[in-house]
């Protein structure tokens, strides 16, 4: 029934598009007509550019050409596949000029396919600015060519045929430049710019309507994608949870903190792209995410090490809890009686932001999914988190979140019981990410 209200949307879409924007190709606004002069600067900035925009991550596959395309998107709708952005003439953008270029970028049409589909965050980087845009432009060029044809989508109907996005545009695309806040500083609309434009964050963390669309009245509240929940990353939660300068320039430079680590999607936006950005850009996000008018470089921050606060050992009232006798059985063997973890190995479940969030949905999915091993570098990782689904029942995942979420996230109550957990095990099952994850050792492709 779901699925025929959403074709029956998506028809009445398509006919739109006919009344209001034809192809979408006019409604776009050319950039400047002034000569570019290319530069090793430009160029540089540019790579910075798509490094902000994390480019890579949706356009190269694992072992693939760079940019070469092919990365694949599940969709409601289908199966999504990402194109080769290479200036190759025939499979890329060799052909595109200038202009060909914007229209793609900022506005979602394709001077080879015609409208795009918003997998491609469009919907975000119209907000990047026109010298950003032309050192992007610039540093394409200049990419190597890779002769790697592209993969047809495979998509229901109407959604197939991609007329009819331009209604979609029509109805939901906010074709408005970025807007800075006259009231903020620098640094502040720095982060913005950011948050909003090339780190297009809200792609995931923004809740979207029965469309498919941002929500922008809830703009960063968090969002459930690829069977994870995309946090909740206002300002207000961030800091009820106890995120401060320090935790998050951390979390963005490294993937983790004394208040969580970084998995799944999020470990490759950390891998390609965060982790790439300069001090400033963190102290940047840091001001804007957590609305504080300067951020300074914290002293801690210069080291790759945060010192840990010292242990906290759970006491009898916190081991009578229901649900740490479950703990005790599936999880303290790794974690340790007191959830302190091992250093680059195991992660410590106290103070975790898992457990502090408002939703306790990532801490029942990854109790059912289980997690692969990542490495950050030669000397920081962590190992694989086998899944649980079929070890232990709702109640007691039930039990144990509750136990977990009061003990180590600080919450004065949990109301997990399980029929949450048994809606939650259903969406994943119906989406197929238990059995994808069945031994926890399957990595992430994408960042979307």
């Amino acid at each position: 029934m779901k699925n025929i209200i959403m074709i029956g949307f998506i028809a009445g879409i398509f006919a739109l598009s006919f009344v209001y924007l034809g192809s979408g190709e006019n409604a776009v606004v050319a950039p400047s007509a002034k000569a570019l002069v290319k530069s090793d600067g430009l160029i540089e900035r540019g790579r910075q550019v798509a490094i902000e925009s994390d480019c890579v991550a949706c356009h190269t596959t694992p072992n693939g050409a760079s940019f070469a395309g092919g990365v694949h998107f599940a969709s409601p709708f289908g199966d999504i596949y990402s194109t080769n952005i290479t200036p190759d003439p025939t499979y890329g953008i060799g052909g595109y000029n200038r202009e060909d270029f914007y229209r793609a970028v900022k506005y979602g049409y394709s001077k080879n396919v015609g409208n795009l589909y918003p997998a491609m965050p469009y919907t975000s980087y119209r907000k990047l600015n026109d010298a950003d845009m032309d050192a992007l432009w610039v540093y394409f060029q200049s990419v190597k060519p890779v002769a790697t044809p592209n993969i047809n989508n495979d998509l229901i109907f109407p959604a197939n045929i991609r007329f009819g996005l331009g209604g979609w545009n029509q109805l939901f695309f906010d074709d408005s430049d970025f807007s800075p806040n006259p009231n903020k500083s620098v640094q502040w609309n720095q982060g913005k710019y950011f948050v909003e434009a090339a780190g297009h964050c809200g792609e995931c963390h923004t809740p979207r309507n029965f469309a498919f669309a941002m929500e922008p009245e809830k703009a960063l509240e968090g969002a459930i994608l690829e069977g994870w929940n995309a946090m909740n990353i206002t300002s207000g939660e961030l800091k009820r949870q106890g995120w401060t300068v320090e935790e998050l320039n951390q979390f963005l430079k490294h993937g983790e903190s004394k208040l969580g680590i970084t998995f799944d999607s999020m470990f490759m936006v950390v891998n390609h792209s965060l982790s790439h950005m300069t001090q400033d850009d963190f102290n940047a996000i840091s001001a804007y995410l957590l609305d504080l008018d300067e951020v300074k470089t914290p002293q801690s921050i210069n080291s790759t090490f945060v010192a840990m606060n010292a242990p906290r050992y759970l006491n009898d009232d916190e081991k009578s809890l229901p649900g740490f006798e479950t703990y005790v059985n599936y999880c303290a063997g790794c974690h340790g009686i007191d959830g302190l973890g091992k250093p680059n190995a195991v992660v410590a479940l106290s103070n975790n932001s898992t457990f502090s969030a408002d939703s306790p949905y990532n801490a029942v999915a990854v109790i059912l999914r289980g997690l692969p091993s990542k490495q950050q570098s030669l000397t920081k990782g962590s190992v694989a988190m086998s899944n649980f689904d079929k070890q232990v029942t709702d109640a007691e995942i039930a039990q144990l979140v509750n136990f977990a979420r009061v003990t180590w996230g600080s919450q004065t109550d949990s109301n997990v019981d399980a029929a949450m957990v048994k809606a939650i095990r259903k969406q994943l099952e119906k989406e197929g990410y238990l059995s994808q994850n069945a031994n926890g050792h399957t990595q992430a492709t994408t960042s979307h």
